[in-house]
C-alpha cells in the first residue's frame, strides 16, 4: 500500500501516506483475505482486492473530516487541517479513483460492482445523516440504518468480495456477508461508545466528537431511557441547537453517568454473537478461527 502511494503525485500521495503512517486497524482488507482462506486463496488476485477496500476507507475518513470539520485524526492533523477543505475532497475523489482501479486489476467485474455498491450506500447514508444533524430525538430505528451505511456495508462488501474470489459456494458466501455486516454494525456501536468512555489519547480525537457535531448515537439514546438523567439531558439537547464545548461536555458527562454505554456495548456484544453464528458452517480452520476472534476484538478494543 505504501509503495502503490508512493508512485501518486506528491500532492495528494504526501497527505494519503501521513493518514496511513498514522496506523489503523486495516479490519477491511484483513476481512478480504481471511475470508478467502476459506476457499481458494490466490494471493495475487486478492492483494488488489485488499488494497481497494482500504483506499475506499480511506477516502471516505478523508471526506468525512472535512464534512465534520475535524482537525484530528489518530492523533494527527487531519487532510483538511493540513490542505483545506477544497483539496482534501480532491484528495479524496483521488483515491476512490485508485480504489476502483486496483478493484478492477482483480478481473472481476464483480468486484468493481460490490464496491461501487457499498460507496453509493455509504454516500446516501452520509447525506441521510447530515438531515439528521442537530435532531436529538434521533431514534434507534434511524440510528441503525445510519451506521449500517456508514459501516457495516463496506464490512460485509469485503467478506463478499473475499469470498467471490476465492470460489467459495453461494450458501457459505451469504454466511459470510451476514457475518461482515454485523461484524460492522457492533464495530460502529463499540466506537460510539468510546467516543464517551475512552480518552483522546486512546482513540485518537477528542471525547464526544459525535455530539459536539451534533449527532446522537446509541448510548446517548439508551440513557435518554432513563427519566433523571433524560431530564437534565433535555435541558440542553434542544432540537436544532449547536452545542457550546460546555455543554457537549455536560453532555458526555451525564451519558458516563448512565447506563447507556453499557447497555449500548451489550448491544454490541449480542450482535457479534449473531456474526460469529454465521460461521459455523465455515468449520474450524485457521482463517475462521482468525473471523470469530475479531467478534471479540470489535467490541473491547481501544483503538
Amino acid at each position: 500500500m505504501r509503495r502503490l502511494i508512493e508512485n501518486d503525485p506528491e500532492e495528494v500521495a504526501a497527505p494519503m501516506a501521513d493518514l496511513f503512517a498514522a496506523g489503523g486497524k486495516r479490519v477491511r482488507p484483513a476481512l478480504v483475505l481471511l475470508a478467502a482462506k476459506c476457499g481458494s486463496y490466490d494471493l495475487e488476485r486478492l492483494t488488489p482486492a485488499a488494497m481497494a477496500v482500504e483506499l475506499t476507507h480511506a477516502a471516505t475518513l478523508v471526506h468525512d473530516d472535512v464534512i465534520d470539520r475535524a482537525q484530528v485524526r489518530r492523533g494527527r492533523p487531519t487532510v483538511a487541517a493540513q490542505l483545506g477543505d477544497e483539496p482534501a475532497i480532491v484528495v479524496g475523489d483521488f483515491y476512490f479513483a485508485k480504489a476502483y482501479e486496483q478493484a478492477a486489476l482483480t478481473d472481476s467485474p464483480q468486484v468493481v460492482a460490490i464496491l461501487a455498491s457499498a460507496v453509493m450506500d455509504i454516500c446516501a447514508g452520509e447525506v441521510r445523516q447530515q438531515s439528521i444533524r442537530h435532531r436529538y430525538d434521533t431514534t434507534i430505528e434511524e440510528y441503525m440504518r445510519w451506521i449500517e451505511a456508514k459501516t457495516a456495508t463496506l464490512l460485509a462488501a469485503c467478506c463478499d468480495i473475499g469470498a467471490l474470489l476465492a470460489g467459495i459456494d453461494s450458501t457459505q458466501r451469504s454466511a459470510l456477508r451476514a457475518y461482515g455486516r454485523l461484524l460492522g454494525l457492533a464495530f460502529q456501536i463499540a466506537d460510539d461508545v468510546l467516543d464517551y468512555e475512552g480518552s483522546e489519547d486512546e482513540i485518537g480525537k477528542p471525547i464526544g466528537h459525535d455530539i459536539a457535531e451534533g449527532f446522537a448515537t446509541l448510548p446517548l439514546m439508551l440513557a435518554m431511557e432513563d427519566a433523571p438523567i433524560a431530564a437534565k439531558l433535555g435541558r440542553i439537547l434542544q432540537l436544532g441547537k449547536e452545542l457550546s464545548v460546555a455543554e457537549a461536555q455536560a453532555v458526555v458527562d451525564l451519558v458516563r453517568a448512565s447506563r447507556g454505554p453499557q447497555r449500548a456495548i451489550e448491544r454490541a456484544r449480542e450482535l457479534s454473537a449473531s456474526a460469529r453464528r454465521h460461521l459455523e458452517s465455515l468449520g474450524t480452520g485457521d482463517a475462521a478461527t482468525a473471523l470469530e476472534s475479531l467478534t471479540t476484538y470489535v467490541v473491547s478494543r481501544k483503538l
